[in-house]
């Protein structure tokens, strides 16, 4: 897997790459919660809640893979300069997230298979929080 630089200018980044191993694409990971924050100063900030996991080549009787190292992970966007949301629904799953730069800011677009695609410009990005979770969470084969 070929590591983005972008991803070393996520505060906290380390988190989630000692967690994964690297930092991962969010393949299948599920956008829980979503928080707008207005701020005091001129930009606004978002929250994201992210339930993430690594998908293993085992399978069980049924013949869906099973998940490892699953997480929630809180990432906080802040000094949003753009943003656009389409598709939040009851279910929100991520196809691929990528970071980018954009004339010192970072980028942010997340494809979705289901539920929200969403494209940001903001000035920072920060991993609030990765919590060990035990969902036993299948995904059905590809």
């Amino acid at each position: 897997m070929i590591e983005n630089p972008v991803i070393h200018r996520i505060a906290n980044s380390e988190v989630v790459i000692q967690h994964f191993g690297y930092w991962p694409g969010f393949h299948d990971a599920e956008i829980r919660k979503v928080t707008f924050e207005a701020n005091p100063g001129y930009y606004p900030a978002v929250v994201f809640l992210i339930e993430a996991f690594e998908t293993t080549r085992d399978t069980d009787e049924r013949g869906y893979y099973r998940l490892a190292k699953q997480c929630e992970i809180e990432l906080r966007f802040t000094g949003i300069k753009e943003i656009d949301f389409d598709g939040f629904g009851h279910q929100n799953v991520i196809l691929k997230m990528e970071f980018d730069e954009q004339d010192g800011d970072l980028t942010c677009t997340i494809d979705s298979s289901v539920g929200l695609d969403a494209f940001i410009v903001t000035q920072a990005v920060e991993v609030v929080s990765l919590m060990l979770t035990t969902t036993t969470t299948l995904t059905a084969p590809e």
